[in-house]
């Protein structure tokens, strides 16, 4: 059967699978109630004449834009957590519309809102961001990526706590009598729950918890947290073991002890967490934990697909941070 010349279009499809326009709008919008034998010769009609629908007129119908919002305040992990989040949505068949925002940055927020988002995800939101969406009139349905629960919609994250608790108890089991900790970004929930989770473990050997040395994120960060930590060293304190709040924090760390003259792990015993993909590739190769931080994305993601359908997704399992022994603490 001729059809037009040009860019195909949804008549073009009815007329090569002899059915009507709203036939094939009802098989390319998932509607029920189309005989199986009919919908794949649309199906087959799509194919050979390479149509594409219309999104615009596809949103209208089904009143779903297809498009997934996620606003995102950078931090260590959150392009792990996006790396998940980008292969769920693919993998769902939407578009995911990114925003990034500084954490005290309550107008974030509007940029999505215009875009007629079927769903938000609110990577490592702060506080301010979080207020931001609640005070929405209508906000779409909302789940919270590496954040506290709000009455937004519910929380998914890394297993930061797990991953701290492991790593210092990995590091008393040396024969350490304490672990050190540089903390992370301030106000964030990563680096809370990383700092409470060493907290938890020091409490749980009965060992004395030092008060945490200010970091924050990056090698420079880690580096001058390193020179304090290498002095008091030096000066006859017992440093032995550092817990950094981060991957690149430990990488400033490494330096800080080869510029003081402090081998690792000769002298003292340092760990990340995160295991970055660069970790293995130090010198020395990084102790860390993997926190899954991609599968917490791609765990979101299947949540707010749930509750933009209308059902009430749960959180469920996340998997537990894994432990990655490696020569900053003796294991080669």
């Amino acid at each position: 059967m001729p059809v037009r010349s040009g860019i195909p279009g949804m008549v073009d499809v009815a007329r090569l699978a002899g059915v009507s326009h709203q036939t094939v709008s009802r098989v390319v919008n998932g509607h029920p109630g189309v005989r199986p034998e009919t919908a794949e010769r649309v199906r087959a009609a799509i194919a050979s004449l390479g149509y594409r629908p219309n999104a615009t007129a596809r949103a209208l119908v089904t009143r779903r834009s297809g498009l997934i919002g996620a606003l995102v305040v950078p931090g260590p992990d959150t392009d792990l957590l996006v790396a998940g989040i980008e292969a769920a949505v693919r993998a769902a068949d939407r578009t995911l519309l990114v925003a990034t925002a500084a954490p005290g940055d309550p107008r974030a927020a509007d940029r999505l809102l215009d875009r007629g988002a079927d769903g938000h995800l609110a990577v490592a939101p702060g506080p301010a961001l979080l207020a931001a969406l609640g005070a929405l009139a209508d906000p779409p349905p909302t789940v919270v990526v590496d954040g506290p629960a709000t009455p937004l919609g519910p929380a998914v994250g890394p297993d930061h706590r797990g991953a701290a608790r492991a790593l210092t108890r990995h590091l008393l089991g040396l024969g350490h009598r304490t672990v050190h900790h540089v903390a992370g970004i301030p106000g964030t929930h990563g680096a809370a729950e990383r700092e409470a989770g060493w907290r938890a473990a020091l409490a749980e050997a009965g060992a004395a918890a030092p008060v945490p040395v200010p970091g924050g994120t990056g090698p420079a960060a880690g580096r001058a947290a390193g020179r304090l930590l290498a002095a008091r060293r030096i000066a006859g304190e017992d440093v032995t073991a550092v817990l950094a709040a981060d991957d690149t924090l430990a990488l400033g760390l490494l330096r800080a002890c080869a510029d003081a003259g402090l081998p690792v792990p000769g002298r003292v015993h340092v760990a990340g967490i995160g295991d970055r993909p660069e970790a293995v590739h130090l010198v020395p190769a990084l102790t860390t934990a993997d926190t899954a931080p991609r599968a917490a994305g791609e765990r979101a993601v299947r949540i707010l697909l749930e509750r933009v359908e209308g059902r009430d997704g749960v959180p469920g399992d996340v998997p537990a941070a894994a432990l990655r022994p490696r020569a900053s603490t003796g294991h080669w």
